[in-house]
């Protein structure tokens, strides 16, 4: 004996209550994330008895009076409960597995559930059907499967063998014995100034008439006296240049007198020639932007 036969026979009145509850949890399960709790115990094998109802006085409406308006309505209202049943199951599945996922994945290695957040909804599984509990164990299967099979708990928390530490014959030694082996070196070691010492400098003797002829003689040679500053390079507006500031992009480049083609977007700064950079500016393209 099924589940269906199993459970009471409900009268039209029942039959309606669960149709109006179907409904009802389609909306709510819609805006929820989590398993929404089932109005009435055995609701899944009420919808079977409400779809077997329905199904069985449409028959009877169109053996007795045929394909009428009154059997076409009843038609739509079986297609739109059953659109209903669909949508719902899609919507549970997802909350189920969902669950089932977050649940699994919050325990902690040791399998308890102390690490869980304090918001994580637990289910109450009086309030859902036994096959939804059932798929939702089997998620938590194939989660713990997945776990063991990429070493999840290896890759969160690392390895639980413990790495020995640097022996003084070959690993490396602590940074801080580094450390002090270099100030035990510094302060053994004296220190040594590679500075000549001016004391024991002697001036070579070396005549300012010598001195003169050799700048005479190598007139490109540095003598110490400051290099003249390099000519200043001519601005913009000397070259025949203008510097603007782009108002408005240009959806065809300009054409300048040596051929060549500049594409101008609103925020560039330019130096155009200056016939160009007028026209921009007398037509409200640009604004002038000297340095």
């Amino acid at each position: 004996m099924d589940e269906e036969d199993a459970s009471p026979r409900l009268n039209k009145h029942q039959l309606l209550s669960i149709e109006k509850s179907l409904f009802e949890l389609a909306r709510k399960q819609k805006s929820q994330a989590i398993p929404v709790d089932l109005p009435v115990p055995a609701f899944w094998s009420s919808v079977g008895q409400l779809l077997q109802h329905l199904e069985a006085d449409l028959a009877e409406t169109i053996r007795d009076r045929g394909m009428t308006a009154e059997a076409q309505l009843k038609s739509r209202r079986l297609g739109t409960i059953r659109t209903c049943v669909s949508d719902l199951t899609r919507l549970r599945l997802n909350a189920f597995t969902q669950h089932a996922v977050l649940s699994n994945l919050l325990k902690s290695p040791q399998g308890d559930a102390m690490s869980m957040s304090a918001s994580f909804q637990s289910l109450d599984w009086e309030r859902h059907d036994p096959s939804e509990r059932a798929y939702h164990s089997g998620i938590g299967h194939l989660v713990e499967k997945y776990k063991h099979e990429v070493s999840w708990n290896a890759l969160l928390r690392g390895s639980s063998v413990e790495i020995p530490g640097p022996s003084k014959a070959g690993g490396h030694e602590p940074l801080t014995e580094f450390v002090e082996q270099e100030e035990t070196v510094s302060q053994q070691t004296p220190a040594v100034d590679d500075t000549p010492d001016s004391s024991n400098w002697e001036d070579p003797e070396f005549d300012e008439e010598d001195r003169i002829r050799q700048i005479d003689a190598f007139p490109g040679r540095a003598t110490g006296a400051a290099s003249p500053a390099p000519p200043p390079e001519p601005t913009p507006e000397e070259s025949g240049l203008r510097r603007i500031l782009i108002l408005q992009d240009l959806t065809e480049p300009i054409i300048t007198e040596n051929g060549s083609e500049i594409t101008l977007t609103a925020g560039d700064v330019e130096s155009c020639p200056a016939p160009i950079a007028d026209n921009l500016i007398a037509a409200g393209l640009a604004e002038p932007a000297p340095l």
